[in-house]
């Protein structure tokens, strides 16, 4: 892969960590400049286009590719992204784009809500396929890619609803949002059952787990539930859990991206469903603004390694060293930066010599 030329040697060490297992060392994906000028890709005139202009994203992309050394186990990936309220809008909800993100407009009505069902004729999905399509062929050889940003669910009924209205909602509408789920979670199915040729189009080797850029051998994607933060574990149990067993009954490897401390209530539950689907292999757990550094955590992701979860962790390159003295390197992936290629190197090789069980 012209991008990731030891590709090869990094899948066998892969495929260990979705195993819970270890090849010869922990994984560790270190990004850092590749020495090149990182070639100027002159940019649209508004938000929307500079997200759905396709050569402008896929030439922005191959540019960062070309500026970056992808050391350990970071690959290069493309993926398109509209933005986290894409699958709301894929399923009768509408974009606004700003500055810096998209957004749904919260304007769903229980008097005259839409179907639920996952719209392939919609403008968004229109895109998406169109953009594989000519993203498969130039990346055939040189980089992944990924699935778009999937936050279905609980997460696409907040976005849609909002936040004080979707909590009224719990005590004043159970019906209707126990209804709204069972159809969403087919909605979550169609949208993988969609996507997935469109993405191995390129013919590339694995896939890569939406935006942690983990390479896995299945496909793979990140699930979450950011209205975690905001629901009782009983409230998670009756209306949202479920449609997380689905989509992980959906993909073959899936990481768990947990947000913010206000989120740790429902560990039992997500422990029980690490336990009950094979695909669930991780946690990525971000303990949000003001809650840093990652090493302040290390007591939590040894709770979660003792209930045989995987960890992805994000850390600062100074962090990498204790994190992987303190932590068991069974199914452990640890994504950092560094700030040449000499200084990659120099990490990987640190890991190599710190791995342990």
């Amino acid at each position: 892969m012209l991008f990731k030329p030891d590709l090869d040697e990094i899948i066998p060490r892969m495929e260990a960590f979705w195993k819970g297992e270890i090849l010869d060392r922990a994984c560790v994906a270190v990004s850092a400049p590749s020495g090149r000028p990182r070639r100027e890709v002159p940019a649209p005139a508004t938000p929307e286009e500079c997200r759905k202009n396709q050569e402008y994203i896929l030439e922005a992309a191959e540019a960062g590719f070309d500026a970056t050394y992808f050391g350990g186990e970071a690959i290069p990936t493309f993926r398109p992204n509209l933005g986290p309220d894409l699958f709301a809008a894929l399923v009768g909800g509408e974009l606004e784009f700003t500055e810096t993100s998209s957004w749904a407009k919260p304007n769903l009505d229980w008097g005259d809500p839409p179907s639920f069902e996952l719209d392939t004729g919609c403008a968004e999905w229109r895109w998406h396929l169109d953009t594989y399509a000519k993203a498969a062929e130039r990346a055939r050889g040189r980089y992944f890619l990924g699935a778009p940003d999937c936050h279905s669910g609980g997460d696409c009924l907040l976005a849609m609803r909002g936040g004080t209205d979707l909590c009224y909602d719990i005590y004043d509408r159970p019906e209707a949002l126990h209804d709204a789920m069972r159809k969403l979670e087919r909605a979550v199915v169609d949208f993988h059952e969609g996507l997935w040729p469109a993405i191995e189009a390129s013919g590339q080797r694995g896939h890569c787990c939406a935006w942690l850029d983990a390479w896995s051998p299945g496909r793979s994607s990140t699930i979450q539930l950011d209205l975690l933060a905001i629901v009782s574990p009983a409230q998670f149990r009756e209306f949202f859990y479920r449609e997380l067993e689905t989509q992980c009954g959906a993909l073959d490897q899936t990481i768990f991206h947990l947000d913010g401390p206000d989120a740790l209530k429902h560990l039992p539950a997500l422990y029980e469903l690490s336990e009950a689907k094979r695909s669930f292999a991780a946690i990525q757990w971000v303990y949000g603004a003001g809650n840093g550094p990652m090493l302040k955590w290390l007591p939590l992701l040894k709770e979660m390694q003792s209930h045989g979860v995987g960890l992805w962790v994000g850390c600062d390159p100074g962090e990498v060293e204790t994190i992987v003295k303190e932590l068991s390197s069974k199914g452990l992936y640890i994504r950092t930066h560094a700030k040449s290629r000499e200084e990659a190197d120099e990490l990987v090789k640190l890991v190599a010599k710190m791995t342990h069980e």
